[in-house]
């Protein structure tokens, strides 16, 4: 890679060694006139007249050098430094995309494909850039060249985003929908542009300008990935990838987009321009048909601007009348801004008949009109070394060497890029320094413009800093206060309770019968400790069971129980909840608990009772029974999030009203409610999930370390299952309705019931199902053990990480972060969220932003007026004094 400011870049450095082109036309000698043969040396002065009324007062007055090597080394120097500073200046105005507002002249250069544009635009740059055929015709360049007193060279590449990505749904573009309203599909015009720095390098970084281009391209051609991942060493994508892979997979063949390359050093001539995609009649691929239309819109853009300066890149191994490109010129009427470059000078066989007579009639302009300078003729062959060019130029153009027709010897003072350079530099000085005062009007009339709109829109608060800190600063308080108040936890504290007593409601029902009732066989007697009468119980169809005393006979084997295996997914874990009436402080399930049976619990002893250990009841008996009895807490869980989340959405929503009551209309109030509500749903979804596997804990494995509880619990439940066991045997064998009537357990005196109960001990045989009583209490004291335990985990978990979360200021961080307010506020934040919407908000921003450009570039020109103005009475003092 050749870069300017190393020896191989000096495009302008003197290498004088001998060289001796040879034309590509297959010939040793080229015809020539027999008229004698001679350069033009003479010095030309090109000037105005004092009082021509069509030159501006601005517009300076240069000497030109005509004839071969008549510039001196570097090519620009006589030029003046006049020309530098308008074309300094115009570059600058150029570069802040202000072109709306104003009609910049600016330096396009055009042609067909292969027309050696390329070599050309390397040649101007005086540094390589892309020349092959694909990538870098996909979008156009804008080139800024600038002079410096600093030896060392930089180079900036930066993407101009003027159009968005728009490509079609389900579907490739199509050549239909190239329109004149649509011009480049699948791109449309943005409301505002953008730019952003892409890379610079300096002389001596390792990634040549070339490079550094192509991938600003590839990035250019993805635009919906991140341009930093195709910095070339230093984005994840560059790193990874190689160009050539990367240039086959873009997401877009094509993009109006600009990539601009802006370099400055002590080698760069003044000077910036534009190159555009050569024209083609068939793309490479049949489906990108849409391209030539396409590429030849945007070719139009920028001929029918009104400040163009049209280079037109015409090769000459093939006629002119061939060029597409020059066609477009023609319909546009540009022809009087165009300058003609003769390309690939070294290509055609002069030894034909009609070759020089054909290309004598272009110069001469018999063919095609162009500026009043006529047409420029350069030879830069690809295989030549950048820095060997001006030395090939010079001796190609020589007609004594017999490679150039001794009959174009009139127009030498127009071969070479060393004569062409200057003069579209001076082109471009001229054209910006005639429009100047209309510059500025317009640009003040712009200006004027943009300070009306302001000034329509709803005004904003005095001190925006101070309005916007002091409403989150009194939010985030009233939150920190609303949490920690009494009235908060006191509801915190119900809602826990709601569902510790829902989860009781949900302990396992025991089902005592297992005898046929002799007074009315035809009923079953299913009874509870929890049932309201228990003597009584409830009626269901009985079935056949074994009569008390009787030896049971052996029941069928039931189907083996299961630990029910809790669903996928949860209704709440990943959605907001509805918001729950705050009036609502129980939990509302109309779940029932499982049941247990006596004979349930004797077949799954069975099942699980190894031979020779009849009289153990199996551990994994205990474990089923248990984890079966929890399996049914998560409707309990996502009730109770629900209402912990309905009370702190109410409180916030409360503070976020007061605080921000005077900015309902803001957009700081619409925006961080949006903000603070998808930070509740963040957080409840991560509170709820983290319950959730606190619950699936529970229903794991059979757990606890207090076995003092345990005990405890199982003590309890025991007796109350043995009375009522005992009840409900005292039925099945008629001695309770013997002796009290109708009348009921629970009917008795607490007298009575011992009396009874022991009554039916000394009556009634031992519990051949007490083994089976005692697996019901365990299991029963095992739940109650369970959920309390499950309940303090489900409070304190909320009350440590999703009430913490608001009560020690993460919702502060979270919302300074997403409005922009932390770590380094600018001005315009606090502006654009104090707008009344965010139509409002992009539209004050976007005047802004259009506004500080538009300013910048009338600065920008009033320095230049001032520098040449004291130019000027330098040069006139200098006058006086001799």
């Amino acid at each position: 890679m050749t870069k300017p400011g190393s020896q191989g870049g000096r495009f302008l450095s003197s290498r004088l060694a001998s060289i001796s082109p040879t034309p590509s036309n297959g010939s040793d000698t080229v015809a020539s006139s027999p008229s004698t043969r001679k350069t033009h040396d003479t010095i030309v002065v090109k000037s105005m007249p004092e009082n021509a009324d069509h030159v501006s007062e601005h517009e300076p007055r240069l000497t030109e050098t005509r004839g071969l090597g008549g510039y001196a080394h570097p090519a620009f120097t006589g030029i003046g430094m006049k020309m530098k500073e308008y074309n300094d200046a115009l570059g600058d105005i150029q570069i802040l995309g202000v072109s709306h507002a104003a009609v910049l002249p600016e330096l396009v250069l055009i042609g067909d494909q292969s027309s050696g544009k390329s070599s050309l635009m390397s040649a101007f740059a005086c540094s390589k850039l892309p020349r092959s055929s694909g990538i870098c015709t996909r979008c156009p360049f804008h080139i800024r060249m600038s002079s410096s007193k600093d030896l060392n060279w930089s180079c900036t590449v930066s993407l101009r985003q003027e159009y968005d990505y728009c490509p079609p749904a389900n579907r490739p573009v199509k050549r239909a929908d190239v329109t004149k309203r649509n011009p480049f599909p699948p791109w449309v015009s943005k409301p505002f542009a953008e730019t952003i720095v892409f890379k610079t390098i300096y002389e001596h970084d390792s990634i040549g300008i070339d490079e550094i281009l192509c991938w600003a391209q590839v990035a250019t051609l993805n635009p919906s990935k991140n341009p930093e991942q195709f910095v070339p060493g230093e984005g994840n994508y560059a790193k990874e990838t190689t160009l050539e892979t990367a240039k086959r997979s873009t997401e877009a063949r094509f993009s109006p987009n600009v990539v601009s390359l802006e370099m400055r050093g002590p080698c760069f001539p003044d000077l910036s321009f534009f190159d555009l995609p050569g024209i083609f009649a068939v793309p490479e691929h049949k489906d990108d048909d849409y391209l030539v239309d396409v590429v030849e819109n945007l070719t139009r853009k920028y001929v029918s601007s009104k400040g163009a300066i049209i280079m037109l890149a015409l090769p000459m191994d093939q006629d002119m009348d061939n060029s597409r490109t020059l066609g477009v010129v023609r319909e546009l009427n540009a022809e009087d801004r165009t300058i003609g470059v003769l390309t690939k000078a070294d290509r055609p066989n002069f030894n034909e008949a009609d070759r020089v007579d054909y290309w004598l009639a272009v110069l001469e302009e018999k063919k095609q009109k162009v500026k009043e300078d006529g047409f420029f003729i350069t030879s830069l062959p690809p295989e030549q070394e950048l820095d060997s060019l001006k030395t090939w130029e010079e001796s190609f153009f020589r007609t004594e060497a017999q490679t150039w027709p001794q009959a174009f010897e009139h127009y030498a003072h127009r071969c070479g890029v060393d004569q062409l350079r200057p003069y579209i530099m001076q082109e471009l000085g001229h054209a910006f320094a005639r429009s100047i005062p209309n510059i500025k009007e317009k640009f003040e009339d712009r200006l004027n413009d943009i300070q009306d709109e302001l000034e329509g829109l709803p005004p904003l608060p005095g001190n925006l800093e101070h309005a916007v800190r002091m409403a989150l600063v009194n939010f985030y308080a009233s939150v920190k206060e609303s949490v920690n108040n009494r009235e908060f936890e006191q509801a915190c504290k119900q809602f826990t309770g709601g569902l510790l007593r829902g989860l009781h409601g949900l302990k396992p029902k025991c089902i005592l019968a297992t005898e046929k009732p002799k007074p009315r066989p035809e009923d079953f007697i299913m009874i509870s400790d929890d049932t309201e009468d228990e003597a009584t119980g409830s009626k269901r169809q009985a079935p056949r069971l074994p009569v008390i005393g009787s030896t049971p006979k052996k029941q069928r084997r039931a189907e083996p129980f299961t630990t029910p295996v809790k669903a996928e997914g949860s209704p709440a874990g990943s959605e907001f909840w509805p918001a729950t009436p705050m009036s609502s402080l129980s939990q509302s399930c109309n779940e029932k608990g499982k049941q247990l049976s006596l004979l349930t619990i004797r077949q799954e002893i069975d099942m699980k009772t190894r031979g020779g250990f009849e009289n153990v009841v199996p551990f994994e008996v205990y474990e089923s029974l248990c984890l079966n009895a929890v399996s049914q807490w998560e409707k309990q869980l996502e009730i109770y999030m629900g209402n912990i989340t309905s009370l702190l959405v109410a409180a916030i929503t409360q503070s976020l009203e007061n605080c921000f009551q005077k900015f309902s209309k803001r957009l700081i109030y619409k925006v961080s409610r949006e903000l603070v509500t998808a930070y509740l749903k963040e957080r409840s979804a991560q509170q709820y999930k983290r319950l959730v596997e606190l619950y699936e804990n529970e229903t794991y494995r059979v757990v606890t370390v207090n076995e003092a509880i345990l005990n405890h619990h199982k003590a309890g439940e025991k007796e109350g299952l043995e009375r009522n066991r005992l009840i409900v045997r005292a039925k099945a064998a008629g001695l309770h309705n013997r002796d009290r009537g109708n009348q009921s357990y629970a009917q008795m005196s607490a007298e009575e019931q011992v009396k009874a109960l022991n009554k039916y001990r000394s009556q009634l045989p031992e519990d051949e199902y007490e083994r089976e009583i005692d697996v019901a209490a365990t299991v029963r004291g095992y739940y109650l053990t369970a959920a309390n335990r499950f309940v303090d985990s489900v409070s304190m978990d909320v009350s440590s990480r999703l009430l913490r979360s608001f009560r020690e200021g993460q919702l502060d961080h979270f919302l300074d972060e997403k409005l922009e307010l932390f770590p380094y506020p600018s001005p315009e934040t606090y502006a654009r969220l104090m707008e009344e919407d965010v139509a409002t908000s992009q539209k004050r921003d976007r005047l802004k932003k259009e506004q500080a450009k538009l300013e910048t570039a009338l600065e920008r020109i009033l320095a230049l007026e001032d520098s040449l103005a004291g130019h000027t009475a330098r040069c006139q003092q200098k006058k006086l004094l001799t």
